[in-house]
């Protein structure tokens, strides 16, 4: 096969532009990559904290419902509680040296959590049918208080407006 120079030229600049058509496309994969990952922070280990929160909000405010139901005179319950935080986690720390333990390489780094701490319930609103009597309320903010570790000028007791 006899290639003239022309022939070579055009050869070699058709190889060029697919060379750099690749290399194009292969940094638009890696920025779309990057923008729709977690650009390898660590953070894929982590839970969805805001389906979490919404989960944990759920469960102790049937919780507290559900005591609050177990006292005579209450009935028709709504309850409402709010967090001075969110979850918060305990990290594995390497050697002792204050720096948290990351395993793995490159983008597969991952944080190690140790512990996961629940948040702390800041406030708890109660409505219910009863809530208007101070000897109910008296008792619903005790047993709340002393349940879930809430001070007592932090819950709010009312009646119902459906007597």
């Amino acid at each position: 096969m006899n290639l003239g120079r022309s022939d070579i030229a055009e050869w070699v600049g058709k190889k060029k532009i697919k060379g750099t058509a690749i290399i194009i496309l292969g940094l638009v994969i890696g920025i779309v990559l990057l923008v729709l990952g977690n650009g390898g922070d660590g953070s894929d280990n982590m839970p969805d904290t805001d389906q979490k929160m919404e989960k944990y909000s759920e469960l102790v405010e049937k919780k507290i419902r559900d005591l609050c139901l177990t006292v005579e005179g209450v009935s028709e319950v709504s309850v409402a509680v709010s967090f001075k935080s969110g979850f918060e986690y305990v990290y594995a720390q390497n050697n002792g040296k204050g720096e948290i333990l990351v395993i793995g390489n490159g983008s597969s780094e991952k944080v190690v959590a140790v512990t996961e701490k629940p948040p702390v319930i800041g406030g708890v609103g109660i409505v219910c049918r009863g809530g208007g009597d101070p000897k109910i309320q008296n008792e619903l903010i005790n047993l709340i208080s002393a349940a879930f570790d809430v001070n007592s000028n932090k819950i709010y007791i009312t009646e119902s407006k459906n007597k």
